[in-house]
């Protein structure tokens, strides 16, 4: 009894991913449009039990049974993805994450492994029953017919009919998404999409009409930080001391009380505030990416460096590459600091990212061994070691001609005992402040309080200043707008709190 239970177990598996990916459809049932979810879960019911038989026709012959078993493993892994999203993000997958998986790397995601021991389990047990499923059906069921070999087939032909329908009949709502039996294909299409298009802006060398009105500052060295809350730094009234460093200098700085990241993960969100690309153009013209920092310091007399202990990733790091000098540093964040001061040593005006790890997700990781948390969690004794790594570099640039900028990539919202990356307003509060070296022309010296929100893409026209260049008399920023992980731009105003 229980083998015949089985089929129909991987079957309700299958759909309980989909409902956890698309929520809609589930939520849907209960109003005026149920009859489009019951259709939507037919459907791709109807898709699975065909690529079950299609499996157990597979498994009939020896030499294509190894095909059987690479489509279950990569139906799996989608179902992966599903649970996934919902156990570790509380939502559904989209593009932005589609981008983050493919631009991850080794260390990353190990660093992250343990937020994902039961999906994995998940996963292992969906393989399994799908496995067993259709070597039960081969036995015991499935016959070389006819009537088999079209029902085999219809999770090839089903996908064929929604795209000519899609495409030549009606298209609800404009979207891409072709169903199909691996839903989340659609995303990874796209994302591979948005990084062959980002490709386009290491080809596209841009002219800047720029207009030198005064001398620009020696040193403008931007810091980009990582996943760091405003909300954790005594900088900004937290209750714990996390940013002592910070807080000793804060009458010599401009600290933005109110800043906002323009997209939740960093693959989204440096982008734009490192160009002047808009979030109403993010998803066809890429190529506008070339206008960015980087390529603005090339044309303006300034030497370009990168210095990062990030790993590389795709599109940041097709921007890094326009830099004259370049450099991925293995090591925790200090190991910036002498880096930055050979730097310093130069005689030229220089134009400086650092991109560090700061409080990437595990925050555990990335603190050394000898670091004293003192008595604090991971994640704020990894802002304490930020802050750390702040003192040193505004120790070394104090006698000098150096504006130090630092913002956090996007901040992160709490759920829990969790933080997550995810669409909200309290995922975009981020630390936003310029320190002046004692050598800064007071024209350029101005301290305080921003009361008024700022969006960190205002970073672009700050930069502009700094560099002695005339800035653009409207930016961005001004508008707020906010491009979210389906790739779609909205109003700051429409993000959930």
């Amino acid at each position: 009894m229980l083998k015949k239970i089985i089929p129909a177990l991987i079957i309700l598996l299958y759909l309980t991913g989909l409902l956890l990916s698309f929520q809609f459809i589930f939520q849907k049932l209960f109003d005026k449009e149920w009859f489009e979810s019951v259709r939507n879960i037919l459907e791709y019911g109807i898709m699975f039990f065909s690529f079950l038989v299609f499996n157990a026709l597979l498994f009939k012959n020896r030499y294509t049974t190894v095909l059987s078993v690479i489509l279950c493993l990569l139906l799996s892994i989608n179902f992966l993805i599903s649970v996934s999203c919902f156990f570790v993000y509380h939502s559904g997958f989209n593009v932005g994450m589609a981008i983050s998986i493919l631009e991850t790397n080794t260390n990353e995601a190990f660093s992250m492994s343990y937020m994902f021991i039961l999906p994995t389990l998940l996963f292992l047990v969906f393989f399994g029953l799908l496995l067993y499923s259709a070597i039960y059906l081969k036995n015991n069921i499935i016959r070389f017919n006819g009537k088999f070999v079209f029902i085999a087939s219809l999770w090839i032909i089903m996908p064929c009919a929604f795209y000519l329908k899609h495409r030549y009949i009606s298209n609800k709502g404009g979207g891409k998404m072709i169903k199909n039996v691996y839903y989340h294909l659609s995303d990874f299409n796209m994302a591979m999409k948005v990084q062959k298009d980002i490709d386009a802006i290491k080809k596209n060398v841009p002219v800047f009409n720029i207009k030198k009105i005064q001398p620009g500052v020696k040193n403008v060295i931007l810091i980009i930080g990582e996943s760091e809350r405003k909300q954790n730094m005594s900088l900004y009234g937290y209750g714990k001391r996390t940013t002592p460093n910070a807080d000793r200098q804060a009458k010599n700085m401009m600290i933005f009380d109110h800043a906002v990241s323009p997209a939740g993960i960093t693959n989204l969100s440096v982008p734009l505030m490192l160009s002047s690309i808009h979030p109403d153009e993010f998803k066809q013209r890429y190529d506008k990416l070339s206008y960015n920092v980087i390529n603005l310091a090339n044309q303006s007399g300034y030497n370009s460096f990168w210095l990062s202990t990030q790993a590389s990733s795709r599109g940041i790091t097709a921007m890094a590459s326009l830099s004259k000098n370049k450099k991925w540093i293995n090591g925790y964040d200090e190991v910036i600091v002498p880096e930055l001061k050979n730097v310093i040593t130069n005689k030229e005006d220089k134009f400086v990212v650092l991109h560090i790890m700061g409080s990437h997700p595990n925050p555990c990781n990335r603190l050394p061994s000898t670091w004293n948390s003192e008595g604090l969690d991971c994640y704020d004794s990894s802002v304490k070691y930020t802050d750390y790594v702040m003192g040193s570099i505004f120790n070394m640039l104090k006698n000098t001609n150096s504006v130090v900028i630092y913002v956090a990539d996007h901040g992160l919202k709490i759920q829990g005992n969790k933080l997550l990356h995810i669409d909200s307003k309290e995922s975009t509060q981020v630390p936003f402040f310029v320190w002046f070296g004692d050598k800064v022309p007071s024209v350029y010296k101005i301290t305080g309080r921003e009361t008024l929100q700022t969006q960190t893409t205002y970073i672009y026209p700050l930069i502009m200043k700094y560099m002695g260049l005339e800035a653009p008399s409207v930016y961005k920023n001004q508008e707020n707008k906010y491009l979210n992980l389906k790739m779609e731009s909205i109003n700051y105003s429409q993000l959930p709190e």
